[in-house]
């Protein structure tokens, strides 16, 4: 990829990052918008909504930039550095902050007065007052997190209204042979307290096998309990099980809670505790700040569903509330229910203790879940948005760590919010699908955070987990994160609350990044800043396009038991519909038995988006053993589906279509039901059953469904779409590599593939991400009512390309490298001596004679100096260099971490610097973000290093002076300082790795380019 300044075919010579054109509609957090424009722009962009919008994508403003988490330690801040603070993070390219208050992660014998130390006091109104005033004069954002640490927790419901606080469903059981007679308190759990816990249910069930219930014969026995709450029950003949179902007090506090009384997490499926602690917020914060904080704020954000209980979740009414939303009593099957673990932030739910023949149990849980979800919309969610807006705010919080509906519980909150870590597209994907389906501008997702990765976060994992953000269709990144400066106890280089020699609440496992100015890496924020908050102008541009639904019926990401994954961690039916140019978001059943979800023109309309196609899952419906509806689908979404084919939908199951219902209202007139709708769906024409997950873009293309971009053979390439009244743009990303264990980017292959775009006739553009620069490609074929263009990614590498110029002059084919435009004239571009042809597309072919070129240059001899980081500020090394090697390998370098400038001298003949002749700079691999200069001027904006630069410009005849700049993390540093016994850095020699590489490690070449013009 080159950074020219001209455009052609797109290949990895060309740019590095990505480039696209911008729409005339922008979605930002407040939902300004700019207007639409009349019409195509003209051959060259020029109406005035096209003008803007190129200003807004070269300079975008504090709403289109990426955030960050601003972590306080409590409120025991200064008012003099939040101020110098936020000026640093808008110095840095960040647009907001949200709030992070963790008292419990700052030093844990800290003896300042719990008045200037804990959340909610009015010290701490008054530091949030300063830092809400600061932000304002910068026009920098900051959202509220609803409490100290997380999950969402209070002072509200706990102490005397602890009844207010988060419950759980716990088991006893006894086995026991009849006849006999049972006389006693129902089975209590061994770990439940007796002083928090209540019966629910007392239920007894016989056994078929071991851990095998019959559900015939389960019934109730709580309507047999004495005035003692003792059970009398007579046991009929056979092997039986009793059990006891307790409602208890979960006792989680938040995840960064170190004091035996500090708040409880509220009931979320309580509304009377949602009010609570809102009326709570009110008191302590709003009471104060509220229009203050209406004019600063977006959101209140509820961060990670972090539960550490064993139980399931659940409230006082949970039974009434379920048998008035699923219809049955489920008293009696409440042994379905025995689950251990099964919200637990390990993910590993131990399974039944004890479940039913068939189906019945997974039935049960399935009901659960789907009540599970609606409570926690209808009592929590839906309130607090309605509260926060009544202060001219939102509500944003996460989902998907319960076994609740992904999709549709992230279609209430007021921004889908993903955490991917380094996982898969298809983590982001589904939960911004969510918020798609309910018409939500925003899908945000935090960046950064990997588990061991404290100081060992580049440039490029950053950029690469962002794009893989992007094509999963997130739009707004908060960066994980910024600590505040000054924390007691604090050592080198700052405080950062997420690594600490203390095992704080159990925290310490190095996560993520504490990016301040202490940081070497710090001065590559900005250029990556810039190119994050381009990337999300435009996926903000116009609205999202999408070419399939697919249903997945997902009751908590993370806890899907799907073995079927490629070797990066995607469902190998993402993997197989991207590779075809697919774009698809997860579709939940709730949305598809909606009364208004309908074809309308061809497509599948479910809320605000339409979809060209269906394709079914059943097999992504597994839970950990727990929930199994991999051959199920309601009767209500089948009932829907044989209408949707119907009407000309073209639909695709996978592997197998349901043969039952999910649910246990009335199981044999439902299973009923869902047959005879796939009886119905086996009949029509539009429906097409699939063995497997690669067959699927075979299938969709026999029924005629072809993607709005399509491949000329399969890629790893992830792709987003957007659409304004005159232009489309995409996003598309190599994410074939993954990181290793020292956050290096590896593996992988370059996709070269022919991209076909459903445009209509109009001519590709490229803008620049880095840069801001906007240009039009000289390459691409027209026909058909598609575009073609040519595209080469390296692994990790992203493009944006968009279309809204008519159709002018352009080369259909070339043997030259590129076609270059300069000046509206098409140019042909090579680094090959002799002669290229191009095929113009008025037919004409044109032929170029470039002569000779002299051969690629490597540079022998290199000077190094570094400015090491070290807790009392510098050290200085000045090395020669034979060869180009990791910093590890050189003795002096060793133990190193900050900035390498590495400089080298060529000379140059006139072959390199004629008119019309120049050449890219390659660095090879390049460990740390990087900065390159020739003759003393920038040559490029990347952070991350350009497997290729355009520097023909700053070259000159005679001696030349490259300097390639380089910077580390503060890895093998701090590791050093451990492995010396410097007290406070321990910790490093605790993690998986120690060091990583560092350095410019080339090859690094210049290769020498021609051009000539072509008449046109």
């Amino acid at each position: 990829m080159t950074t020219d300044q001209n455009g052609s075919g797109i290949d990895r010579r060309m740019f590095l990052g990505g480039f696209g054109a911008l729409g005339v509609t922008l979605a930002l957090p407040d939902a300004e918008a700019f207007p639409a424009a009349d019409g195509n722009a003209g051959a060259t962009g020029t109406s005035s909504a096209y003008d803007h919008m190129a200003e807004t994508f070269r300079n975008p403003g504090p709403r289109l930039r990426p955030r960050v988490t601003w972590w306080w330690p409590g409120p025991a801040v200064r008012d003099a550095e939040l101020r110098a603070e936020i000026s640093e993070l808008v110095k840095a390219g960040f647009g907001g902050a949200q709030f992070f208050e963790t008292p419990g992660l700052a030093h844990p014998n800290d003896q300042r007065p719990p008045e200037r130390f804990l959340w909610g006091t009015p010290h701490w109104a008054r530091r949030i007052e300063a830092a809400l005033r600061a932000a304002r004069e910068h026009g920098f954002r900051i959202d509220f997190q609803v409490s100290s640490g997380w999950p969402w927790n209070s002072p509200a419901v706990s102490g005397r209204f602890s009844a207010l606080a988060q419950q759980q469903l716990v088991f006893g059981h006894r086995e026991v042979t009849g006849p006999t007679r049972f006389s006693g308190t129902p089975p209590r759990p061994g770990d439940a307290d007796p002083r928090g816990a209540h019966l629910v249910a007392a239920v007894a069930a016989r056994l078929q096998a071991p851990r095998v219930l019959d559900p015939r014969h389960s019934r109730d026995l709580t309507p047999t309990l004495d005035g003692q709450g003792r059970v009398h029950w007579t046991v009929p003949e056979g092997r039986w099980v009793v059990f006891g179902f307790w409602q208890a007090p979960t006792g989680q506090r938040s995840n960064d809670s170190t004091r035996p009384n500090d708040p409880l997490v509220l009931d979320q499926l309580n509304p009377d505790a949602t009010r609570a602690a809102t009326a709570d917020l009110d008191r302590r914060l709003l009471k104060r700040l509220g229009p203050l904080a209406a004019e600063v704020a977006d959101r209140f954000h509820d961060d990670s569903l972090e539960f550490a209980f064993g139980g399931l979740l659940w409230t006082g009414r949970f039974l009434e509330e379920f048998r008035a939303r699923r219809g049955y009593d489920p008293a009696a099957f409440l042994p379905a229910l025995a689950v251990v673990g099964w919200h637990s932030i390990d993910f590993e739910a131990e399974g039944p203790a004890y479940d039913y023949s068939g189906s019945v149990g997974h039935r049960v849980r399935h009901d659960y879940n789907e009540t599970l979800t609606e409570l926690w919309r209808d009592h929590h969610v839906r309130p607090a948005r309605a509260w926060a807006r009544g202060h001219g705010l939102d509500f944003q919080g996460r989902g998907h760590m319960l076994t609740m509906d992904v999709v549709a519980i992230n279609q209430e909150y007021a921004a889908p919010d993903a955490d991917p870590f380094d996982g898969p597209v298809a983590f982001t994907r589904t939960l911004s699908s969510g918020g798609r389906l309910a018409g939500r501008e925003i899908a945000s997702m935090e960046l950064g955070d990997i588990t061991h990765g404290d100081y060992m976060i580049t440039p490029e994992a950053l950029k690469y987990l962002a794009d893989k953000g992007f094509v999963g269709g997130a739009n707004e990144l908060v960066l994980h994160g910024y600590p505040y400066k000054h924390a007691h106890g604090a050592g080198w280089p700052s405080w950062w609350p997420w690594s600490s020699e203390h095992d704080l609440a159990g925290r310490e496992y190095g996560f993520s990044e504490g990016l301040t100015p202490a940081l070497p890496l710090w001065r590559h924020l900005r250029p990556l800043t810039d190119y994050f908050a381009r990337a999300q102008t435009v996926l903000r541009t116009g609205r999202p396009v999408t070419d399939i639904a697919l249903y997945r019926d997902v009751q908590g990401y993370g806890r899907v038991d799907d073995p079927r994954t490629d070797e990066r961690g995607e469902p190998l039916l993402d993997a197989a519909l991207a590779a075809s140019g697919y774009s698809f978001d997860v579709v939940d059943p709730g949305s598809l038995a909606r009364e208004d979800t309908a074809v309308r023109d061809g497509r599948l309309v479910v809320g605000a988006p339409s979809y060209g196609a269906l394709v079914v899952e059943l097999d992504a419906s597994k839970h950990l053993g727990v929930v199994d509806c991999s051959d199920a689908m309601s009767a209500a979404v089948a009932r829907h589906l044989v209408a949707f084919a119907r009407d000309g939908l073209p639909i695709v199951f996978v592997g197998r279509f349901p043969d039952r219902g999910a649910g246990y209202r009335d199981p044999q007139r439902e299973d009923a039901e869902v047959r005879d709708a796939v009886a119905r769906l086996r009949r029509s024409p539009r429906v097409c059953l699939v063995r497997d997950e690669a067959g699927v873009p075979e299938a969709l293309a026999h029924l005629g469904v072809r993607p709005d971009v399509a491949f000329d053979r399969p890629q790893r390439v992830h792709g987003v779409h957007r659409r304004t009244p005159t232009a489309d743009y995409w996003f598309l990303c190599n994410t074939s590599a993954v990181l290793d264990k020292t956050i290096r980017l590896v593996g992988g292959a370059t996709a070269r593939f022919t991209a076909s775009f459903a445009v209509g006739e109009r001519a590709p553009d490229l803008w620049d991400l880095w840069t801001g620069e906007i240009r039009p490609l000289g390459r691409y074929r027209v026909g058909g009512g598609r575009v073609e263009v040519p595209i080469e990614l390296a692994p990790g590498e992203s493009t944006v390309i968009g279309f809204e110029r008519p159709v002018g002059r352009h080369a259909e084919s070339t043997t030259a490298d590129d076609v270059v435009v300069r000046e509206h004239q098409l140019r042909l571009r090579t680094t090959r001596a002799g002669t290229a042809t191009a095929r113009l597309d008025d037919g004409r072919t044109v032929t170029v004679d470039f002569g000779s070129l002299p051969g690629p240059l490597e540079p022998q001899h290199w000077s190094l100096r570094v400015d090491g980081a070290v807790p009392s500020g510098k050290e200085r090394h000045t090395l020669r260099l034979a060869r180009l090697v990791d910093w590890r390998t050189l003795p002096r370098l060793r133990t190193t971490s900050g900035t390498g400038t590495y400089r080298t001298t060529v000379t140059l003949d006139e072959h390199w610097t004629a008119p019309n002749h120049g050449a890219y700079l390659e660095l090879g691999r390049v460990e740390g973000g990087v900065q390159v200069r020739v003759n003393g001027r920038h040559a490029h904006p990347a952070s991350v290093a350009p497997p290729r630069i355009d520097i023909g410009a700053l070259l000159r005849q005679g001696r030349n002076v490259i300097e390639v700049e380089v910077t580390t993390t503060l890895k093998n540093r701090l590791t050093a300082l451990a492995e010396q016994g410097v007290p406070g850095y321990s910790r490093f020699l605790e993690r998986p790795v120690r060091t990583q590489p560092y350095g410019l490690l080339g090859p690094v070449r210049l290769v020498p380019y021609a051009e000539h013009g072509i008449e046109t």
